[in-house]
């Protein structure tokens, strides 16, 4: 009896020893398992939001918007003609709003500029300074440029656009400008003649400043003058890009282009086939920026989406800014080539008083797709006469295309042939020298007047003369 209840007692404390060990590992995996299972639920909670919100997206997208793209909220954009500048749509484009880093296409703009007026060249060295370096954000995108290294303007261009180097807009804004603070004003005075006049600048990279805005419009009029440069396309069209080693650093420098819609190398989703620029840009005050441009059978078309909610946002709204315009939009041929709008006068000339002007080059313009030939109204800018002699292919003026009121393309206008001054052409030019004189021209019509009147008076006599010969001749 006592052996059989020693037993049972051993078995008991067993048990009791069995489960003190298994309890706790019980518990740790029953806890593990109850935060995998929570981990995971959250994981499908975010996973389901986001599905929503897409959803939610997707079906504001589809609801009845006369065809138009719909943008987030808080967001700005346009989109343009590449040719005209002309808007074709717009969502609170002249709303203030805080540009990021899209700042850069203004300071490359000038930089382009400078070049195309010989004052510096793409080849021009700069040697990077304490002041170039100086004031920016440690966190901001950089090319992490070092004192004392030489690097061209080039090469500055390059990682100022694909790599959105804040210490590169420094670095080109001190050497075009002499000092950051100048080359600021040059900004601000460019904007104004371009007519972003809601714009204004205060550092040429685009870290926040309260006093640092633009607007969708403005930032497409500031894009729209850049794209007309071959050094600034041939840049913001390229995905990614290798920098040389300088004389303070040893390896290359290799950047991948922010913009998504230039290839799939920084982002999967983005990848847009037309695209040829422009530039990205963010801060937490401004959201997510995108300047974009693409052509697709010859139509060219520049959009801007600001604040935007995620990367995702700004590229996709503009990717559907884009297709929206090759959709409704065309290339059309307002003119052929040679074709001869116009005549004007010459003056002095050889052989004949009259030129015929023509277009050199085809004028195309952006239309939507039901346009006809019929629609378009040409108008020649040329001035009333043209002095011989001309050359043949002189630019005599140029030829404006209208839909409705607005200009959406034009042309130059070239002399069709040359005319010799003629031989006589002093004589001509005194006639013409005198007639400009007030007093000659008021001598000249009291002569006319008192000739004509001399010639009625004159013809006025001789009418009482025949008729008083006839009544003599009918008395007698």
């Amino acid at each position: 009896m006592n052996n059989i209840l020693k037993q049972l007692l051993a078995l008991f404390a067993a048990f009791i020893l069995t489960f003190s060990n298994i309890a706790p590992a019980l518990a740790v995996n029953t806890l593990s398992d109850s935060e995998s299972s929570s981990e995971q639920y959250e994981d499908t909670t975010e996973e389901d939001s986001d599905k929503e919100k897409k959803k939610e997206k997707e079906e504001e997208k589809s609801a009845p918007r006369d065809g138009k793209p719909v943008l987030g909220n808080g967001e700005t954009g346009i989109l343009i003609d590449a040719i005209s500048g002309r808007t074709l749509y717009e969502k609170d484009s002249d709303k203030k709003m805080y540009p990021a880093s899209t700042t850069k296409i203004m300071t490359a703009l000038l930089a382009v500029e400078a070049v195309e007026r010989g004052e510096v060249s793409m080849d021009t060295q700069i040697q990077i300074t304490a002041e170039m370096l100086a004031g920016l954000d440690p966190e901001g995108t950089s090319m992490a440029l070092i004192e004392g290294e030489i690097l061209t303007l080039e090469e500055l261009l390059r990682g100022l656009m694909i790599a959105s180097g804040n210490d590169a807009a420094n670095a080109i804004a001190t050497h075009l400008g002499k000092s950051v603070a100048s080359f600021v004003d040059i900004m601000n005075a460019r904007a104004e003649e371009l007519g972003a006049h809601n714009t204004h600048f205060a550092n040429p990279h685009g870290l926040f400043d309260e006093n640092h805005y633009t607007t969708a419009a403005d930032m497409a009029k500031i894009s729209h003058q850049a794209m007309k440069y071959f050094e600034f396309r041939n840049i913001v069209d390229i995905a990614h890009v290798k920098i040389p080693p300088t004389n303070k650093t040893e390896k290359e420098r290799y950047y991948i282009n922010t913009n998504g819609l230039l290839s799939v190398m920084r982002y999967t989703d983005f990848f847009y086939k037309n695209s040829i620029g422009i530039k990205t840009g963010y801060t937490s005050e401004s959201g997510y920026c995108l300047v974009s441009a693409a052509n697709r059978s010859g139509v060219e078309l520049i959009g801007v989406i600001f604040g935007g909610k995620s990367v995702s946002d700004s590229h996709g709204d503009s990717a559907e800014l884009l297709d929206w315009g090759f959709e409704n939009y065309v290339s059309f041929t307002a003119l052929q080539k040679n074709d001869m709008p116009c005549e004007i006068k010459v003056k002095q000339g050889k052989g004949t008083d009259s030129l015929t002007l023509s277009v050199p080059e085809p004028v195309t313009v952006i239309v939507p797709k039901e346009t006809k030939l019929e629609d378009l109204k040409i108008v020649p800018n040329v001035p009333d006469a043209v002095y011989a002699p001309v050359a043949a292919n002189d630019k005599i003026g140029t030829v404006s295309v209208y839909l409705g009121d607005a200009e959406i393309g034009t042309g130059v206008l070239l002399a069709n042939k040359a005319v010799e001054r003629s031989f006589f052409w002093p004589v001509l030019a005194l006639g013409e020298w005198l007639w400009s004189k007030l007093l000659v021209r008021i001598i000249c019509y009291a002569l006319i007047v008192t000739a004509v009147g001399f010639v009625l008076l004159f013809s006025v006599g001789m009418y009482r003369n025949i008729k008083r010969a006839n009544r003599r001749k009918t008395k007698g």
